[in-house]
């Protein structure tokens, strides 16, 4: 017997709201390692369950291809798919390729269970019955495609504080003109007087220097974003090692993030680019 009340499960609304509150808040709040591994956790039992209730008769075997495509999915054979249907359609497809996603796999069986249960929901309207099938079946798929879409983010303007320190083994002469084998400037000014993010501890009288118009690329070396300016400190503690202290990137002069919700999330997503952009192709 088909079993088409699985949907309403309270295990399946659960991982449901989960899945949007984690997608639409959590991850542009926190940005963290926990909100990505949320989505495949919650997002392997949502997924199985609303496809075999929109096509029961694949509950027998849903859940174990929903496993080899989510395997499938988690390596770089689907890149140039993902690629094309990037350039074909308006909205964008995202993918992270993190091998340690595989873990999720272990909540399949749950969704096997629900998918293959007799247990029927009793409701004393056959329309509420309807109307509340029909509801979650449609914020479920609305929650399915915005998992796999990147979240629109507007252009942020101002200055971010990133405040990282990084070593670089070579001289500070040296890694003064690595940077400028990357093709940027290395101007040094006496002091941060115009600074206003740094921390309240630190004097803004300090010497440091500034590099400007860092080019921004994706995966496919396409400039994506340039990043006004950086400065940053430079000093031998000993002899051919450098510390260079990310302090701060600005993104454009008219500019002021006030939330710090968002400023936390920027820093680390600019830290993470200075590091990919910069940082690695100095050591």
């Amino acid at each position: 017997m088909k079993n088409k009340n699985q949907i309403l499960n309270p295990i399946f609304i659960v991982c449901l709201m989960t899945l949007l509150l984690n997608d639409f808040y959590l991850k542009q709040t926190f940005s963290n390692i926990l909100t990505g591994k949320i989505s495949d956790f919650v997002g392997l039992i949502v997924f199985p369950i609303f496809i075999a209730y929109i096509f029961p008769n694949t509950k027998k075997w849903i859940s174990i291809a929903t496993a080899i495509l989510f395997i499938i999915w988690k390596t770089p054979i689907v890149t140039p798919i993902i690629e094309t249907i990037n350039q074909i359609l308006p909205l964008k497809v995202q993918r992270a390729i993190d091998y340690s996603d595989y873990w999720a796999l272990i909540v399949l069986p749950i969704a096997h269970k629900i998918i293959n249960q007799d247990r029927k929901l009793t409701f004393n309207s056959s329309k509420l019955l309807k109307f509340s099938k029909i509801g979650v079946a449609s914020l479920s798929f609305f929650a399915i495609c915005a998992t796999s879409m990147p979240p629109p983010v507007e252009i942020p303007k101002g200055t971010i504080y990133i405040g990282e320190e990084y070593t670089i083994k070579k001289t500070k002469e040296e890694t003064i003109e690595m940077i400028k084998s990357l093709g940027y400037n290395v101007d040094f000014y006496k002091n941060l007087e115009d600074s206003t993010t740094i921390k309240k501890y630190r004097s803004r009288n300090i010497p440091y220097y500034q590099t400007d118009n860092i080019v921004i690329y994706d995966d496919n070396s396409k400039p994506i974003d340039t990043i006004l300016n950086v400065k940053y400190t430079l000093y031998e503690p000993k002899e051919n090692r450098t510390k260079i202290e990310i302090i701060n990137v600005t993104l454009s002069e008219d500019g002021n993030i006030q939330k710090w919700q968002t400023l936390k999330y920027l820093r680390k997503q600019y830290k993470k680019t200075m590091e990919k952009q910069v940082i690695e192709k100095l050591k």
